[in-house]
């Protein structure tokens, strides 16, 4: 075990039996997870935002409990690249375009897969990085992994993601820095932004051989070049027109003033949004992103139960 292993108090062992009795389960049974984790995930899929679907491998409670310790003793010591805004604690949405409000033109990336395009290779890698042996790095990996890839549904793999991007986010910054260029990563969606438009454009190009270099995958399809003409999104939030702030825009306040007045009106429910709870849900992640929406969905909401009031979601029926 190396001296900066010991010095940040990082659990050591090198084998399966001593990592069971660190993490108090049956070697037998561990043994079993580590040789053949695959058997102990369920699959399903799930509908993506726009188009397709989205599939989702979940660990079994025992294997999870697993990935919970070697995230809580080993991968929340260590700090992800401050480019990085998703799945960092105390971080919020509004962090990843905070630092995009004064500009004007924005390229958003998109990373084709990102979890399932993570290989298990990068994953030993980084724990052999932190002081691990081989085969303690090969043990770790395989709890964590899934068919040699990140599996989308485990409790490590956004801690996982963001310490194996490190590389890919001081590359990308070391290419927007000598531009002046703002950078942020949220998990899979890239964000640039200058208020030099051609800058943008020049740049795309290394952009994409870039993340190609780190074994990923641009989505040429969700690469999107934006401007002061365009309606800007950015990770779901709109970059007002009259002052350098995001929110969650109009159109989606128009949707949702909408889906509440049906909701209680005519007891019509939204495939997303299907009672209360989620609706409300959708305020208070307003709260966090958008203020004054927050405030105006809000009373708009209120005066709707007062003036319809709810029925019960027992009598509603499904949106045609």
């Amino acid at each position: 075990m190396s001296s900066s292993m010991l010095l940040l108090g990082f659990p050591s062992f090198n084998t399966v039996e001593e990592l069971a009795a660190l993490i108090h389960i049956d070697e037998r049974r561990l043994a079993t997870l580590t040789e053949v984790p695959e058997r102990f995930y369920r699959r399903y899929r799930i509908p993506k935002r726009h188009r397709g679907w989205r599939e989702i491998q979940s660990p079994s409670k025992e294997l999870k409990a697993v990935q919970a310790w070697i995230l809580r003793n080993i991968l929340d010591k260590l700090s992800s690249s401050h480019y990085a805004t998703a799945y960092v604690k105390g971080s919020k949405l509004l962090d990843n375009v905070s630092p995009h409000m004064n500009n004007r033109y924005f390229l958003s990336v998109d990373v084709k897969d990102f979890f399932p395009s993570i290989r298990s290779s990068l994953v030993r890698e980084l724990f052999e990085k932190i002081g691990y042996s081989k085969q303690a790095a090969n043990i770790l990996c395989r709890l964590c992994t899934y068919f040699k890839n990140l599996p989308q549904g485990a409790v490590t793999s956004p801690a996982l993601s963001n310490l194996i991007c490190l590389r890919l986010d001081r590359r990308l910054a070391g290419l927007a820095s000598r531009r002046n260029i703002i950078l942020t990563r949220y998990a899979d969606d890239i964000t640039f932004s200058t208020n030099n438009r051609n800058a943008l454009s020049r740049m795309l190009p290394s952009v994409f051989r870039i993340i190609r270099d780190m074994g990923l995958e641009p989505n040429k399809e969700k690469t999107r070049l934006l401007g002061p003409r365009m309606r800007c999104v950015i990770t779901g939030l709109v970059k007002s027109s009259s002052d350098p702030s995001f929110g969650v825009g109009r159109k989606k306040k128009v949707a949702m003033r909408s889906i509440m007045h049906k909701f209680l009106a005519r007891g019509i429910v939204h495939p997303d949004y299907p009672n209360e709870a989620s609706i409300e849900g959708w305020i208070n992640f307003a709260k966090n992103v958008d203020r004054a929406a927050h405030e105006q969905m809000l009373r708009y909401w209120n005066n709707q139960k007062m003036k319809y009031p709810p029925i019960g979601d027992l009598f509603r029926q499904s949106a045609p």
